[in-house]
């Protein structure tokens, strides 16, 4: 799916992400002054999850009886099925479920779909269903929860790529959405080739910390480096290389 006015994001930074750790992002985007980036209660469906890719976004709303029949999902524009069907390979479907896991927001058919249009991952702040069938697809994908309900229980699709909330993540489209193990950071787009190096960085930094804690070095002065570790770290890096 385009996402039209956007500059493009290096080859490069994304691989340099896929790389490093949520954990890591969280704090670059700390030091960057950005400290509400990673996703409360949101955890991997999937084991073992590595996701990075631009954010498209779908706001759902609750249910009126009047208009989510079922007759709704067989309309080919309805935004709950034609995302599915128009996501662009290397892209990650963000869901603003406005926390609610009293109905799933997709399940393995859908999950399906999107691996087989080349997604990077779905992410939600609600729930998903038919955790076993997703589990096996094996498709990145983030939720709150699982719950058996469909989502026309609960759930209209209201707006696509439109900014949005995501476990009270402020999420716009084509920001670069991280998943791992644990759990997931949004990063803004302007700011995702300063993000990946710096992230680089500072595993490599904290490769060298844990090996000197790891030695018996005490926390003062190691973690976080003081001005004499720093030295030793450079002398370090250049042994690597």
């Amino acid at each position: 799916m385009e996402i039209s006015g956007l500059a493009p994001v290096p080859a490069e930074s994304l691989e340099q992400l896929r790389r490093v750790s949520t954990a890591t992002l969280a704090t670059v985007l700390y030091k960057l002054g950005f400290r509400n980036r990673a996703l409360t209660d949101v955890h991997p469906i999937v084991p073992n999850s590595r996701m990075v890719g631009e954010a498209v976004t779908i706001r759902y709303i609750p249910i009126r009886e009047d208009v989510d029949t079922p007759e709704l999902l067989a309309n080919p524009d309805y935004p709950h099925r034609k995302v599915f069907d128009t996501i662009s390979a290397g892209q990650v479907l963000v869901l603003d479920g406005r926390g609610d896991i009293r109905a799933a927001l997709l399940g393995d058919i859908l999950a399906m779909r999107l691996k087989q249009r080349g997604a990077a991952g779905v992410v939600t702040d609600g729930a998903v269903r038919d955790g076993t069938g997703i589990r096996q697809v094996g498709l990145p994908c983030y939720a709150r929860g699982e719950h058996p309900n469909a989502t026309f229980h609960l759930h209209h699709a209201a707006d696509v790529n439109i900014p949005i909330a995501c476990a009270d993540v402020a999420v716009y489209p084509g920001d670069i959405v991280v998943g791992d193990g644990d759990g997931v950071v949004v990063i803004p787009r302007h700011l995702t080739a300063e993000v990946a190096k710096s992230a680089l960085e500072q595993e490599e930094l904290e490769a060298f910390i844990l090996e000197k804690i790891s030695g018996g070095a005490p926390l003062a002065g190691t973690y976080p480096a003081g001005e004499a570790t720093r030295a030793e770290y450079q002398r370090w890096r250049q042994t690597r290389r």
